[in-house]
């Protein structure tokens, strides 16, 4: 969890540099709108590592529901349990291990959106810094 609350507050530091100059667009110099972008690089770096921190946590939590629901059948068959029952009670385990995996899924989906939407904003900016440049034309 130390890796990922780095990469949070890098990504907060860097939100708090783009809100600095979003509060100035209409005043921006060029430099500032290539800053922008800059920054903006940097915000979905930060994010991509968050969605990747929370992917391979879904794939941990996966792996352990298989691990999990093998070991249950197992438990159970050795208990004397038929194949059938040790087979559907296996599931309650596997079952408990996929609902963690699923809330690191919705994690990674929602940072995975979020750093796609900083590559948004960079392009905007770059047609921003194409029309500045047209109209000094």
């Amino acid at each position: 969890m130390d890796q990922l609350n780095r990469y949070e507050q890098s990504h907060e530091n860097v939100i708090k540099e783009i809100q600095e100059l979003d509060n100035r667009m209409d005043h921006l110099a060029p430099y500032e709108i290539g800053k922008l972008q800059y920054l903006y690089t940097k915000a979905e770096r930060q994010a991509w590592n968050i969605a990747a921190f929370h992917k391979k946590q879904q794939k941990y939590y996966e792996g352990m529901a298989e691990i999990a629901q093998g070991q249950e059948y197992k438990k159970m068959r050795d208990e004397g349990k038929t194949g059938v029952d040790a087979q559907y009670l296996s599931r309650i385990s596997k079952g408990a291990q996929l609902t963690k995996a699923a809330e690191y899924e919705g994690d990674y989906i929602t940072w995975r959106g979020i750093a796609e939407t900083y590559a948004g904003a960079r392009n905007a900016l770059k047609d921003i810094i194409k029309s500045i440049s047209q109209e000094g034309d």
